[in-house]
């Protein structure tokens, strides 16, 4: 199963080692990060070796799963976005939508169209039930994607013991009625 998929504006694609200078710059801005919980980079060197091994380790979500974190691309000037994608988590058994893109193209509809691209296979694809979203509680814009994807609020919970976050879920048949 091959990576790669298209909306009208947007290809998603892995991640390649060319994204290493985009990747640090994204979780190098303070902002983009607030509410992640992920550490930024230390320099675009340890993007470059993120970017390698995601693609690269078997043991890793695209190896293995055939699904993981992809890189979101503009078509009309191949600007790098961001990035979308599914995860397994394996302890919990479940699979999420996650989503990070660059300050300067929030507000036009890119992680909508893109995590929609990406629930589209993993309800066509992996035949998933359901599909779920963590989402800070005071990150607002990712809540707003989330219901715009038609995501419904589950339950809140307490991200790594310590964050307040909420989980919203979709699941195949509503997806396919939205």
């Amino acid at each position: 199963m091959i990576l790669r998929f298209e909306t009208d504006r947007l290809i998603l694609r892995p991640f390649k080692e060319s994204d290493a200078p985009y990747l640090f710059e994204l979780n190098d801005d303070e902002e983009v990060m607030r509410y992640t919980g992920d550490i930024p980079f230390k320099d675009v060197e340890d993007a470059r070796k993120f970017a390698l091994d995601y693609i690269n380790n078997p043991q890793g979500q695209i190896k293995k799963y055939h699904m993981g974190r992809l890189a979101v691309i503009r078509k009309e000037d191949r600007a790098f976005l961001g990035w979308t994608g599914l995860k397994y988590h394996q302890e919990g058994d479940f699979v999420d939508t996650g989503y990070r893109f660059m300050k300067k193209y929030w507000g036009n509809g890119y992680a909508t169209e893109a995590t929609r691209r990406v629930l589209q296979h993993a309800f066509n694809d992996h035949q998933l039930k359901v599909v779920e979203a963590h989402v800070h509680e005071h990150n607002y814009g990712s809540q707003k994607v989330a219901q715009r994807l038609n995501m419904k609020l589950d339950h809140r919970f307490l991200w790594s013991g310590t964050k307040p976050a909420r989980c919203y879920k979709i699941t195949n048949d509503e997806f396919r009625n939205s």
